[in-house]
This record gives C-alpha cells, structure tokens and sequence, in this order.
C-alpha cells in the first residue's frame, strides 16, 4: 500500500480500491505457496508462483497494474545486468534466489553453524559481482541525434492541472523560444511532452497559430504529445510535424490506456455514485499499432506516460528497427510524489532491457537523458521550466530480452503450473 500512496491524490477510494485488488492477488500467490510448502525444494516452487502472479499483473487488474514489480526497484543493482537478457521475470528470479539464501544464512546463524552461514555469503558476494561479465552488448552506434528536450511545466498540479490547456501549450512554445534563443547547436528534432498539446490543433485555430509558429520561428521538426478528438472519442498520440508542409508528417497513438484517467470502466454505474469521474466525460481510443517515427536516417520509438510499465509494445517497436526511446509523458497529476521516482526508475530500465538510449520529455518533470545502460546522463528539476540539447546515440542490436519476450513471458506466466502438477501427482500416490 505505501508503494501506491501517491494515488491518493486522485481520491483516498482510488488508493484504497487499487490496494485491495493488487493484495487480493498477492494473497493468492500466498495461498498457493502455503499448498506447496511440503513438496520437496519448497522454495523453487514458492520462485515460480510468485514470478507467475507478478507476470499476471501485465494483465490483471482492468487490463493490468504492473507498476509494483520487485525488479522494478532495482535499476542501481548488480542483477541489474539481467535485464537485457530476461526482463523482469528473470531479475525477480535472481532477487528471490538471493532473499532465499539470506533465509538459509539466518536459519545456519541462530544454529550457530557459521561456516555454512559465510559460504552462502561468499557466493551471494560472487554472484554479484560475477554477474557484471554474464551480457555485454555492442557499444557501437550507429550514428547520432541532437534533440531539444522541452520541460514547460504546468500553471497548477494536481487532478485540475489540464484547466488551463491552452496556457499549457504556450508554456512549451515559450520554453522552446527560449532554450533556442540561448543555444546555438545543432538541433535535429524538437520534443514536447504529452499533453503539451491539450487543445486539439485541428479544431483549434489559436492552438494550430501557435504550433505553426514555433515551426516557422526555428524551422525544426516537432515530435509532440496531443490529445485529439476523433468521430470514436479521444486519443493521446505523439505527432511529428513537418516544418516545411507545416502540417502532421507521422503519428503514434497511446495503446496501453489509464483505467479511470482516460477511460471509465463501468461508466454508467460508476458516475451515479461518484461526481469526481465528470472529469472523464468521454472515453480514450486505444492505438493498435507500435510503429516507428522516422527523422532522417533515425528511427525513434515514441511511446507515451503509463505504457513505460510494459515492455510488449516497445519491445515490437525495437525490433521494427527502432534505435532510440522517447518517452512522452505529463505528471503534473502526481507531482512532488513517489509516482515520478517509480516511473523514471522503470523508464532507466526499458533502457537497459532494450540497449537503447531514452529521452524523456514531461510537462513538470522528470525530463531526462538516458544511456543504453540506464545511466541517467541528464535530467531537469521538478515543477519548473526546463529544457537541454542532447546528443542520443542510435543503436541496432537486439538483446535476448526482445528477442525472447514471448517464450520469457510464457515461462513467467504459466510457471505456477508446474508445482502444481507435482502437488496432484503426490496427491493420487498417496491415495494409493
């Protein structure tokens, strides 16, 4: 529950709600595990449960919550290093396998048996720091981008943030005047975050004046987050405007959605009893595609806020050829909250998972630059304006994590069968 604390923001029943469901399935994996505790090498099978259930959550609850993963803790650790080889499931296994052994140093230690004790602890220290050598990936590029990365903050936080859309926009227009006003680089692509464009530019005349001029005024692309309105309802997409046509050259539209936050489940039940959801008068659409942006010769993966928490999408995009991350998303909502450090800390590891450097562009922060190892190279303060000129390398290799993200994903979701299987066979030998 103290992982999810910042969702009180939106309302103590949100929090208190979203708490519940995700301890129900833990205690599930509780269960399961107290039924396999006999079974000989108990805690393998107690490994392959709670693997299974922490992999059912890219699914569970209302179309998933997977946010609270151990392994997404755990960017700054040596296991860190499995990432690029087998995701989440993997570095969760080696974190478990290693809370295990500290259980059997405890068990050895009040039996005052301590060479056991400091042999478990020798090769807990050697794993460590033998797990450094187990991947390496190419360090070669394959090529640059010089990116404008856009912070233009919001007027206000919290739910009512998006109030003052079109203040938002001219927040970004100023902060892009701005850091080319005092930056002469090169510059290839322009960033701005989602929501950076709240008022629909194709409806909007003052909204598209104001985009046209950032386009006339610096003569860059704009790689931009914006919410549009379609016949079906909205969409939160990533546009690349075209500074020459002046208009929409590509688009990326957000697939994993917000449930509550840009859409309603059970609408009609749901907004009888409680006012606060007249904020989400309308439903978002969903994006069926995970395409590449193309600028130039590069090709970026965009992807936009919440979908960070999975890996599925991206990973198609990596290998359509995608070499370099940029990331879209607007925490004005949770901002100055533990929501920011838990979604930058699974953003270091996308980039470690796919070897591939990210840029994050947000409306208050966290906005960063990211190495292919997830070492943050930049990133800008909370809440206010900010804006930097990087140079991204573009990468090419695909690691086994992406290449491999079916059959990992299969072996974390469905691994709970298997001591379950053994806890049937011994149930009928024992009847005979």
């Amino acid at each position: 529950m103290i992982h999810l604390y910042w969702l009180e923001i939106v309302g103590v029943d949100a929090f208190i709600g979203l708490a519940i469901i995700m301890s129900l399935i833990y205690m599930l994996c509780g269960f399961l595990m107290f039924l396999v505790k006999d079974l000989p090498l108990p805690y393998v099978w107690y490994a392959l449960i709670f693997i299974s259930l922490e992999t059912a959550t890219d699914y569970l609850p209302f179309g998933g919550f997977p946010w609270g993963k151990i392994a997404y803790v755990s960017a700054d650790a040596p296991w860190a290093n499995l990432f690029p080889i087998g995701s989440a499931p993997l570095v969760s296994a080696a974190i478990l396998t290693i809370s295990i052994l500290l259980i059997k140093v405890y068990e050895f230690s009040i039996k005052k048996s301590f060479s056991p004790a400091v042999l478990i602890l020798i090769v807990i220290l050697a794993f460590n720091i033998s797990i450094n050598q187990v991947y390496s990936f190419s360090e070669l590029s394959k090529g640059k981008i010089d990116l404008a990365i856009i912070q233009g903050s919001t007027p206000r936080s919290g739910l009512l943030f998006n109030e003052q859309k079109m203040e938002v926009l001219n927040y970004h227009v100023a902060e892009t005047n701005r850091l080319f006003a005092r930056n002469n680089k090169n510059i290839d692509l322009i960033l701005w975050p989602e929501n950076s464009i709240d008022v629909d530019p194709f409806k909007n005349d003052v909204a598209l004046k104001s985009i046209k001029s950032v386009l006339n005024s610096h003569g860059k692309p704009l790689l931009s987050g914006a919410v549009l309105q379609g016949k079906k309802g909205l969409s939160n997409t990533v546009l690349l405007w075209n500074p020459d046509s002046q208009t929409v050259q590509d688009s990326y539209v957000k697939s994993k959605l917000v449930p509550f936050g840009e859409y309603l489940p059970y609408r009609e039940v749901l907004t009888k009893y409680i006012k606060r959801f007249e904020l989400i008068p309308q439903d978002f659409i969903p994006g069926g595609e995970a395409n590449n942006i193309a600028i130039g010769k590069a090709k970026i993966s965009p992807i936009v806020c919440y979908e960070i928490a999975w890996n599925n999408s991206l990973f198609d995009q990596i290998e359509q050829g995608g070499q370099l991350i940029s990331v879209h998303t607007n925490n004005a909502t949770y901002v100055f909250s533990h929501q920011l450090d838990q979604q930058f800390m699974i953003t270091r590891i996308r980039a470690m998972e796919t070897a591939r450097e990210v840029v994050v562009t947000s409306t208050t922060g966290i906005s960063a630059h990211i190495d292919n190892r997830g070492k943050v190279l930049w990133q800008s303060k909370i809440f206010a304006p900010d804006s930097k000129v990087v140079s991204a390398s573009l990468y090419n290799e695909i690691t086994p994590a992406v290449r491999y993200r079916n059959e990992i994903s299969l072996i974390g979701l469905w691994g709970w069968l298997l001591p379950m299987v053994f806890l049937v066979i011994r149930y009928f030998y024992r009847k005979k």
